[in-house]
């Protein structure tokens, strides 16, 4: 089963048997719509209610006949909980096979910028175009050309959303050209951008620019107190005599092994809590306007409601 789609698959079937609500997201949906190649690791969105039964899961494939070895893998991340993972926390996990290979997975509970799990229609066990999108919506360079592809994939197949996602200038002026009169207000709404297709054509090229690196530093405020608050739990831990991690245990032992450091050196649930979304919006705009030169009539053109920014 060392062949990644063969080890999804068996995934797949197993979490759905269990009743599971699941989604695969990010590289392998990039793959399976066609808009990358290949990919190291596999994303899923588990419901957070359901993560209880997840791990219940991990527990019995490790005693099956032909057994796979789960374990968290030494990055950070926290423990496969809804209290972390319902907050933005991610799950690093490692599957080895008995013949050696491995698979990595990361797990979602709510993921970056999506409000509400969608799957796609004709193939539920993938996160649909739309969400893609939406997470693909880092400060990683190449990230960006599937922002782009989904939408037009979506728009491909009817769906008018794709046009929250266009990132090129023409295709963007062509696109509203054909948009449905009856979205135009909600999509100006949730993409202050389009306003200006119409009314100040010669504006699009440079308030892309800048819409794109308001997206770039809105991700940067979000993971950076995730990222700075494992550093602080992490280090701490390992000044504990003995501390080993990962460690080669059953995965309940791990987990549970994970879950008592994290109470212990109190790694918080909600890393967020401490600063406002708007106060994040209020960075994030500061950052634009000095790395881009960004004037505040530009940041406004461009800047989405808060509850899109920050669902």
């Amino acid at each position: 089963m060392s062949a990644p789609l063969e080890f999804l698959k068996f995934i797949r079937t197993r979490l759905r048997a269990d009743g599971i609500r699941f989604a695969l997201t990010s590289g392998m949906a990039c793959v399976h719509y066609g808009l990358q190649q290949t990919t190291k690791d596999s994303d899923w969105i588990i419901v957070p209610d359901d993560l209880a039964r997840f791990r219940k899961l991990i527990g019995r494939i490790e005693k099956e006949a032909a057994p796979l070895n789960v374990s968290y893998r030494a990055i950070f991340g926290a423990p496969l909980e809804r209290n972390y993972l319902a907050h933005g926390w991610t799950s690093h996990l490692r599957v080895t096979e008995p013949d050696g290979a491995e698979q990595k997975l990361d797990i979602f509970g709510k993921p970056p910028r999506v409000s509400r799990l969608e799957t796609e229609p004709d193939d539920p066990d993938y996160a649909s175009r739309h969400v893609v999108a939406l997470m693909k919506r880092t400060d990683r360079d190449r990230d960006w050309p599937i922002v782009f592809g989904c939408g037009v994939q979506m728009l491909e197949r009817k769906d008018p959303r794709g046009v929250l996602h266009l990132q090129e200038a023409n295709w963007l002026r062509r696109a509203w050209q054909s948009a449905p009169a009856e979205y135009r207000v909600e999509f100006q709404r949730m993409r202050p951008i389009l306003r200006f297709v119409e009314k100040q054509p010669q504006r699009l090229r440079r308030l892309l620019v800048v819409e794109r690196a308001l997206w770039e530093a809105a991700n940067r405020t979000r993971y950076r107190p995730f990222e700075k608050a494992w550093k602080n739990f992490y280090r701490n831990w390992r000044r504990e005599p003995g501390q080993n991690w990962p460690v080669k245990t059953p995965f309940a032992d791990q987990h549970q092994l994970l879950l008592d450091a994290c109470r212990r050196h109190k790694l918080p649930a909600d890393p967020l809590a401490c600063r406002s979304r708007q106060q994040r919006l209020l960075d994030a705009q500061a950052d634009v306007s000095e790395a881009e030169a960004a004037t505040p009539d530009e940041l406004a053109d461009v800047t989405p409601p808060i509850e899109v920014l920050y669902p």
